[in-house]
């Protein structure tokens, strides 16, 4: 089962958590570590943060105050699109978590669907498979990922939900204190255990939907996100002090935003092929690569954010993978370029991106529409059952007993209404190219123990239980 847990080094970091402390300059009573661990443990961090329009960073968020300039001094910068595929979270996310597009992972909307991690492993499945040394964490607060972590037979360690709280920018913020305390905790490291950490913010992608990608609500957004990068930076360059361990960090949004409302107090937000929709970013550092700080780089990819994070840990790649490590794929290597002024070339790559053929786009709108029915219809009837539990609760005589009957029958026609709709919604999506790309590279072995797990011949033999249940036999 996968646990929950938090690496926390002392008091302070506990106040990190409670939102009551501060990381930089912080005094957490971290004492020096032995040699003879230092520059053992190599750490990734993936930050992702949904629904982030690069534009608005360069126009609100480009500020030595801001954990976006300061990561982009620090890295790579490379504009990247994800045109011709669902500018959705559920398939967006879904490429940056498995490595392939959903021509292959078939996600094409927001309900989640378990099957598809075990057909097209994670890159947690991945890294429990290959290394279940390496530490893996996830900390989000849209549950569709923490339930993306935990799929397939090789789970995330460390499963940590931050519920919605007063705001998004409120459960952002607790995000960044959990992943700070998990940073920090890795001061402490006496067995040399290498990490993994996925922290996922969400509060522009809320006011994207709410407000619209040109409002201000979304400026605040942007620049709230930027305090938050800032104060985890901060963190890993005060551990990185301390241990003198590797970490390499990836920040990637899904998609962008649309920059005007739809119908007054409606923003669509995303989900088409519009340039503002289509645009994402990717700022990789590299641990020990300090070169190539500050530089552009064209030839990103949402999709190469599991491959790259593989390499980095020593991981092997699957061969059916669509993206590659941009540590060393020879096009990515090739086409790093240190620009007079960063800000106006990521500016002026932007304006490269455009719309793809008429064809594709109707054809990706259609997708999007009928996705998006039964994920509307499933929010619809949770509204209804959390309704209906809310006068459950208050126990009033026969009313909190018929709202209770009431939510059985709603949970089951309504789920069942959902159910069906996804099931249709799923079969339009593949006749329309979501999911038709089988895998080539062979689904991982199930895990001992597991209910479904057969030993092979040689197992058996190397463990003598083929040979004891033949001489039970004689």
């Amino acid at each position: 089962m996968t646990t929950i847990k938090q690496f926390l080094c002392s008091a302070a970091v506990a106040g990190l958590v409670a939102g009551t402390s501060t990381v930089a300059g912080a005094h957490v009573g971290m004492s020096k570590v032995t040699t003879d661990w230092m520059l053992a443990a190599e750490h990734v961090l993936l930050i992702g943060l949904d629904g982030v329009n690069l534009s608005k960073v360069l126009e609100y968020a480009y500020g030595d105050d801001s954990g976006f300039k300061t990561a982009m001094d620090q890295g790579v910068t490379g504009t990247a699109t994800v045109i011709n595929h669902t500018t959705l979270s559920g398939p967006s996310w879904s490429t940056i978590l498995t490595g392939v597009w959903d021509d292959k992972h078939g996600v094409f909307n927001n309900l989640f669907r378990p099957e598809v991690y075990s057909q097209w492993p994670s890159v947690f499945n991945l890294i429990e498979y290959h290394k279940p040394e390496i530490e893996t964490t996830i900390i989000s607060n849209w549950e569709y990922l923490n339930q993306l972590a935990d799929a397939g037979n090789y789970p995330v360690d460390n499963n940590i939900f931050v519920s919605a709280g007063d705001s998004p920018a409120d459960s952002d913020g607790q995000v960044t204190a959990l992943t700070i305390a998990q940073i920090l905790g890795t001061a402490d490291n006496p067995d040399d255990i290498s990490s993994f950490l996925f922290s996922y913010q969400s509060q522009a992608d809320h006011a994207g939907h709410e407000f619209a990608g040109g409002s201000e609500e979304y400026m605040q957004a942007i620049i709230n996100l930027g305090t938050n990068l800032q104060q985890i930076l901060a963190a890993i360059a005060q551990v990185q002090a301390i241990t003198g361990d590797d970490w390499s960090i990836l920040i990637t949004t899904d998609h962008g935003h649309q920059q005007t409302v739809t119908l007054p107090g409606l923003s669509i937000g995303h989900g088409f092929q519009s340039p503002n929709e289509t645009s994402s970013f990717v700022i990789f550092d590299q641990a020990g690569k300090d070169a190539t700080d500050g530089t552009q780089n064209l030839n990103f990819s949402i999709a190469d954010m599991t491959p790259t994070i593989l390499s980095l840990l020593g991981v092997p790649l699957r061969s059916d993978f669509d993206g590659v490590s941009l540590t060393d794929d020879p096009t990515v290597l090739n086409s790093h370029v240190t620009p007079v002024n960063l800000e106006q070339a990521l500016l002026s790559a932007l304006a490269m991106y455009g719309y793809p053929n008429m064809g594709n786009e109707i054809e990706l709108g259609f997708r999007t529409v009928v996705g998006s029915i039964p994920y509307f219809l499933d929010k619809f009837v949770t509204q209804i059952d959390q309704f209906l539990q809310g006068i459950a609760d208050q126990d009033i005589f026969l009313i909190s007993g018929l709202a209770e009957c009431a939510q059985v029958i709603n949970g089951f026609f309504g789920g069942l209404t959902v159910d069906v709709t996804n099931t249709l919604a799923h079969g339009v999506a593949y006749l329309l190219g979501s999911g038709v790309i089988a895998p080539t590279d062979a689904p991982l072995p199930l895990p001992p123990g597991s209910a479904e797990f057969t030993p092979s011949v040689d197992a058996l033999l190397d463990s003598g239980d083929l040979f004891d249940a033949t001489a039970l036999v004689g």
